[in-house]
């Protein structure tokens, strides 16, 4: 399971630096988000892009705000409490090792080919009841003293309503 989603998300994030440089042209946007929308043909790859590696185990739906990058997985079936634990710890090593050099690196290419600076991936998989399984942010943010508002608000807009803890 861990390997597919691995999959998944890299060939995502391949396909959206891939049309993002090829989208490249004119005035600088002021977000990545507004790139996004001045650039239909990226955001038209970048959609069938997902709704291509969606499947029989999962959902997948990407979302942007400013210049935050949203991807979220869902699971179709849910796994008892039982064995979230062993779940959640496979994925904090797994993805750890395996995803967060590509991460990097696709936000240092999107950063480089549309001249917006402070991109970030939120990668989020849930649970089939909507609750989170693991989530992680790229690149990894520094802990801080911030309200726990901000951090639902920004789930919820990658989750859209599916933030239950």
């Amino acid at each position: 399971m861990n390997k597919r989603i691995i999959s998944i998300l890299t060939a995502l994030l391949l396909t959206a630096v891939t049309v993002l440089g090829m989208s490249a042209c004119g005035a600088e946007p002021k977000t990545l988000e507004d790139y996004l929308a001045e650039s239909p043909s990226a955001q038209q790859e970048i959609e069938e892009a997902v709704s291509g590696i969606e499947n029989s185990d999962m959902d997948v739906w990407v979302s942007y705000k400013e210049n935050r990058i949203f991807i979220r997985c869902q699971m179709k079936s849910t796994y008892k409490k039982s064995v979230l634990k062993e779940i959640r710890r496979s994925y904090k090593k797994y993805m750890k090792k395996h995803m967060e050099e590509p991460m990097l690196q696709a936000i240092a290419q999107i950063e480089q080919e549309t001249g917006i600076s402070g991109v970030t991936i939120r990668v989020r998989i849930n649970n089939g009841n909507g609750k989170k399984i693991w989530a992680a942010t790229y690149p990894k943010q520094e802990k801080t003293e911030a309200p726990a508002e901000e951090t639902s608000a920004e789930d919820n807009a990658a989750t859209e309503g599916s933030d239950a803890e």
